[in-house]
């Protein structure tokens, strides 16, 4: 689990890194390729959903009612959890870094 949040958290830097430079390129009246809004988007989406996801995690509950509130969301509204701490993503590293241990193990 607590892997699971810094490697999301990792993936959200990186996203967020590489969504600036496309920030500063739309604020400077330059042209988007659609497939760089749509990365735009998704990352400004990821990181203002992270903000409301953050607060109830700092909310003084126990470990059941933090887990019991995630579950709620992941049911009820599951477009408010970032991309990064979802499972195909989070699938997608793991196969990766599987894959870099086996090319060092060669």
């Amino acid at each position: 689990m607590v892997k699971n949040i810094l490697m999301g958290t990792r993936l959200l830097f990186i996203d967020i890194s590489v969504a600036l430079p496309l920030l500063l390129k739309q604020i400077r009246r330059n042209k988007l390729t659609e497939r760089e809004r749509k990365k735009l988007r998704r990352t400004l989406v990821d990181f203002a959903s992270v903000i409301p996801i953050a607060i109830l995690m700092l909310l003084p509950l126990s470990v059941v009612g933090h887990a019991a509130i995630l579950a709620a969301i992941k049911k009820y509204i599951p477009a408010l959890i970032p991309s990064p701490y979802s499972p195909e993503r989070l699938d997608i590293v793991k196969q990766l870094n599987r894959t870099k241990k086996m090319e060092l193990q060669l």
